[in-house]
C-alpha cells in the first residue's frame, strides 16, 4: 500500500534496500525532501535527499498513527505460539518436556545422543520387547515436527 504523505514516526520499506526504517524528519530541500531516519534492524541513522517520485515510491508499512488498544488476549496467544515454535531452540529436551509420558533415561539418550544428531535421520529403532520404541519414535517425531524438519508424518497400511 502506497500512501504519498511520509510524516515523523512511519516506518517505511524502500528507503534502505534490506530494511524497514522509521522515519525521523521530513523537510523540503530545495525540489527534493531530505528524510532522515533510524534503521529498525541495525538502528543506523539514514539521511537521504529523494525527488518527489522517489519519496512517492516509499512503501509504508507502519504509520505514526499506529496504536497498542488490541486484545492482550490475542497478544499473549501469537507470543505464546513464537515462544512453542522457537523453544527447541533454547531447551534441548522440548519434545520431553511438552509430553506427558515420562520417559525413561535411555529412551532420552537413544533420541538426543544418536538419532538427532544424525546428519540425515535413516535408521531402523529395533530393541527388546517393553524398552519403549513407540516412546522414542514418539519424541522423535515430535521433535521434528518442533523443529520444522517435517511437515507432515503419514501413516501408512499395506494389507
Amino acid at each position: 500500500m502506497k500512501d504519498r504523505t511520509i510524516s515523523p514516526g512511519d516506518v517505511v520499506k524502500g528507503l534502505e534496500p534490506d530494511e524497514f526504517v522509521e522515519i525521523q524528519k521530513v523537510v523540503p530541500f530545495g525540489k527534493k525532501f531530505l528524510i532522515e531516519g533510524i534503521g529498525v534492524d541495525s538502528n543506523r541513522h539514514i539521511k537521504r535527499p529523494l525527488t518527489s517520485e522517489e519519496l512517492s515510491a516509499l512503501v509504508k508499512v507502519r504509520g505514526s498513527s499506529h496504536t497498542f488498544d488490541g486484545d492482550p488476549e490475542i497478544f499473549l496467544l501469537g507470543a505464546e505460539a513464537q515462544r512453542i515454535r522457537i523453544a527447541y531452540q533454547f531447551d534441548p529436551l522440548f519434545a520431553v518436556n511438552s509430553s506427558i509420558v515420562d520417559p525413561l533415561p535411555h529412551q532420552v539418550e537413544a533420541v538426543y545422543r544418536y538419532l538427532l544428531p544424525l546428519p540425515r535421520i535413516r535408521f531402523l529403532l529395533a530393541d527388546d520387547t517393553g524398552a519403549g520404541k513407540t516412546i522414542m519414535t514418539g519424541l522423535l517425531l515430535k521433535e521434528l515436527l518442533f523443529r520444522g524438519v517435517i511437515q507432515k508424518i503419514y501413516k501408512q497400511f499395506k494389507g
